[in-house]
């Protein structure tokens, strides 16, 4: 698993129904605060619709390959969705990589099998309170069913929004970004990623066009380039943020 994959987890451990067959989560009991100290998160194409109406949907290019990520703060570490109390924003989508927290699938080494982890230091998790993670039988609670489910649809939609940034990179529609804010003189950068660029978009051919139409890719990159005009927004979020604290 990549570093932009393992995000809030701090020990991973796989889930056994023989040793964690007591196991429950206390739901809401931690809040969102293991969200704070990030201002990005991993994202699916699939998730474009909901997640372009409230952040900037951007890419991320490292040594394991591009990935499509949303911002959540025009600061390094400081996640604008969550308040002081753990609170994601009202009316603000929340993305399936924070929603499966504290879950994760693991590959096993040498196969394609897929484990459904945790983080066991979440302080969510007790053996005497909450929501059951297994029934009698050992078998999967109606709860563990619904995480298998959550992960299983984000590994796949990972795995779509992989070819479709494969799709946009031979295309070269890829250019770097970044996003600038100034509070009271005080100016503020985040680089890094990369956006698509419009003019290399309609420079394409009409071939190249239909393609991306047909195979329903047009309609996402339209929602990433749509998605910008958050940027905006997080820095209105910014500035309330250090209003309220008092900053000059």
């Amino acid at each position: 698993m990549s570093e932009k994959t393992l995000l809030f987890y701090e020990r991973i451990v796989a889930l056994r129904p023989d040793t964690h067959r007591n196991l429950r989560i206390k739901l809401g009991a931690a809040g969102m605060h293991f969200a704070k100290p990030t201002h990005s998160v991993l994202l699916s194409a699939t998730e474009l619709p909901m997640a372009a109406l409230d952040y900037p949907c951007v890419f991320v290019k490292d040594a394991n390959g591009a990935a499509l990520i949303a911002l959540m703060g025009v600061r390094e570490n400081e996640n604008l969705m969550v308040d002081a109390q753990g609170n994601w924003a009202e009316h603000r989508y929340v993305p399936a990589f924070v929603r499966r927290y504290p879950f994760i699938l693991a590959e096993q080494e040498g196969s394609n099998d897929l484990t459904v982890c945790f983080d066991e230091t979440f302080s969510a998790f007790s053996e005497t309170e909450g929501e059951a993670l297994f029934k009698g039988d050992n078998q999967p609670s109606t709860y563990l069913e619904g995480v298998q489910n959550l992960l299983m649809g984000f590994h796949r939609d990972l795995q779509i929004t992989q070819q479709w940034i494969a799709d946009i990179e031979k295309l070269d529609l890829l250019v770097d970004r970044s996003i600038g804010h100034e509070y009271n003189g005080t100016r503020t950068v985040l680089q890094g990623f990369k956006a698509i660029d419009e003019a290399r978009l309609r420079a394409l051919s009409n071939e190249q066009k239909l393609a991306l139409l047909e195979s329903g890719a047009l309609g996402w990159i339209y929602m990433h380039l749509a998605s910008m005009n958050n940027v905006a927004k997080l820095g209105w979020r910014l500035d309330a943020r250090l209003q309220a604290e008092g900053v000059k």
